[in-house]
């Protein structure tokens, strides 16, 4: 009989035919992609802010799904580990979390200080030093929109959304979103009355384009959020509010 373990850690995750997993994770995402309709995908994060994907199969998903949501904090036992394989990954995470029959979760409240961004230098994403098969978290200053198959003003019905995000020390790095995005962008930069706009893109995969490293989304897994409440952007706040700059 496989002998239970006390709550672990992302990091002590491994499989394991001897022993029955259980632990405390935080849901930061919950997405389908359209590949997997019938599966639900979550992104996991414990409190030292390490991450792990979590999926949910058809047959588990009308067990209370509902309740698995982002923001909140849960205990989960008895669940499987499998490879996480695809040529790009929401996390660097070897394995990840598989919702089986037997899986048990319930809502708990931990007390964590964590963020649960993992930020990367745009220096290192032009550079080739970040694996382009592990989605990122990036911020950035918002400077300039565009499309470049459009001659009119910004608007939703763009196909193709192209931004750059600029960090503390004047690095660009250029974005790009596709239609589905359109309308979040939009609504979500009708929320900003600053002159200084933060855009985060949280699990944003990098892909190569004509010889330049750049962002752009993993289905509906991405995150795109405005002006966040975090300590990086306290701090890039700070160090644009002295530097005038015109934005798009």
């Amino acid at each position: 009989m496989a002998r239970p373990r006390s709550s672990i850690c992302v990091s002590d995750l491994i499989p394991s035919m001897n022993e029955r997993m259980m632990g405390r994770f935080i849901i930061i995402r919950r997405f389908r992609c359209s590949s997997r309709l019938d599966t639900l995908e979550l992104i996991l994060a414990d409190e030292k802010g390490d991450r792990i994907q979590a999926s949910i199969g058809l047959d588990c998903l009308a067990y209370d799904s509902s309740r698995l949501v982002e923001g909140t904090w849960i205990f989960i036992k008895d669940f499987g580990l499998v490879d996480a394989v695809g040529s790009v990954r929401p996390t660097r995470h070897a394995y990840k979390i598989l919702w089986i029959p037997s899986t048990f979760f319930k809502r708990t409240v931990v007390t964590a200080s964590v963020d649960y961004f993992k930020f990367v230098r745009f220096e290192d994403v032009l550079a080739g030093l970040v694996d382009p098969s592990v989605c990122v978290d990036l911020i950035g200053v918002l400077m300039c929109v565009g499309n470049y198959d459009e001659d009119e003003g910004m608007n939703s019905t763009w196909e193709q959304i192209y931004l750059e995000l600029e960090n503390v020390r004047g690095i660009r790095i250029r974005c790009r979103l596709p239609k589905g995005y359109a309308t979040k962008f939009f609504s979500g930069l009708k929320t900003c009355a600053d002159n200084i706009i933060l855009c985060v893109m949280r699990f944003a995969r990098l892909e190569l384009s004509r010889g330049d490293m750049r962002a752009t989304t993993l289905c509906t897994c991405t995150e795109l959020l405005f002006n966040p409440s975090c300590d990086e952007a306290s701090r890039m706040r700070l160090a644009f509010a002295s530097v005038e700059r015109k934005l798009f």
